[in-house]
This record gives structure tokens, C-alpha cells and sequence, in this order.
């Protein structure tokens, strides 16, 4: 029975050494991977690099096509419609790219911040048990607790009566 348990012991350190080996070494790298597919493919779909190329191209111009033999007219008005275009796809292509920027930014710290979760992830449930041994809380909790306690003395306390009237049959 001795030997039985060292066994299980034993085995049961190797699978913990194998995980952990795992965790920090290829499984870091898969969500490291995983995280800078993530971005490329934000950064794949914002297309900040063309939308910078194009910047002050004419948006979506249908009817200003270039004109050779035209009156004055006609020449003013397709090279208003075009400058007019031009404001449109400029103001367009800035509210794209700042969006882009921030949602790029966005998901490359949420990519820190997972990189983070995942290396201190192994040994969190260790740390929780210590918190809670020691007896530790953060400091907001004593203030939501007052808080809370102020709250039920300012709020006024009714009575609530039940009505009488008829009952279903399932009541």
C-alpha cells in the first residue's frame, strides 16, 4: 500500500511539473500567438496604411467623371463636385482611422493584460488562499459596508399589506 501511494505521489507531481512545463512554454506561446493574430487581424481590417495612402481621395464619385471638351460650367461644377467628395472621404477616412487607432490600442492591452492573467494564473489559487487565511480585504470594502449600512437607515420603511381579493385556483 506504501508503494501504491508514493506511486500515485510521484505520477501525480509528474502531471503537475508537465502542466506547469506546458503552461509557461508552448501554452504561452499559443496565447502570445493567439494575441498578435488578434491585432494583425484588427489592424488587417482598419487598413490604416491605405486608408493614410487615400486620405484625400474623392468618396464614392459617381458623376464627376473628367470632362475634355466643356463648357466653364460644367468644368466649375465637376471640380466642386470632386473637391466636395474629397471633404467627405477625408472626413470619413478620420473618423475610421481614429477609431482604428483606439480599438487597436484597446486590443493590444487587453492582450498585455491577458498575457498578464495567464502567467500569474497558475499560482492565483494559492495566493486567494493566503487573502483569505490572513484575512485580508481591500480598503473599499469597510467603505461599501458603511455605505450600505447609511443607505437602510435613510430609507424609509413601509409596511407592505397584502391585498385581499380574489384568488386563482393555482394560488
Amino acid at each position: 500500500f506504501k508503494i501504491a501511494k508514493n506511486i500515485f505521489l510521484v505520477y501525480n507531481l509528474i502531471m503537475f511539473m508537465s502542466f506547469l512545463s506546458w503552461w509557461y512554454g508552448k501554452g504561452l506561446a499559443w496565447r502570445a500567438e493567439k494575441i498578435l493574430d488578434g491585432i494583425e487581424r484588427s489592424i488587417d481590417t482598419f487598413s490604416l496604411g491605405l486608408l493614410l495612402k487615400t486620405w484625400f481621395a474623392p468618396f464614392r464619385q459617381i458623376d464627376a467623371l473628367g470632362v475634355v471638351n466643356a463648357s466653364l460650367e460644367v468644368r466649375i461644377k465637376k471640380f466642386f463636385d470632386k473637391l466636395f467628395s474629397r471633404f467627405i472621404g477625408a472626413f470619413l477616412r478620420t473618423i475610421i482611422m481614429v477609431i482604428g487607432v483606439f480599438y487597436i490600442s484597446f486590443r493590444a492591452i487587453w492582450g498585455v493584460i491577458m498575457l498578464i492573467l495567464w502567467l500569474i494564473s497558475p499560482i492565483l489559487p494559492i495566493i486567494l488562499v493566503v487573502i483569505f487565511i490572513t484575512g485580508w480585504t481591500p480598503k473599499i470594502i469597510p467603505k461599501i459596508r458603511e455605505d450600505f449600512k447609511n443607505w437602510q437607515k435613510n430609507t424609509p420603511t413601509k409596511e407592505i399589506k397584502p391585498t385581499k381579493g380574489k384568488r386563482s385556483l393555482l394560488l
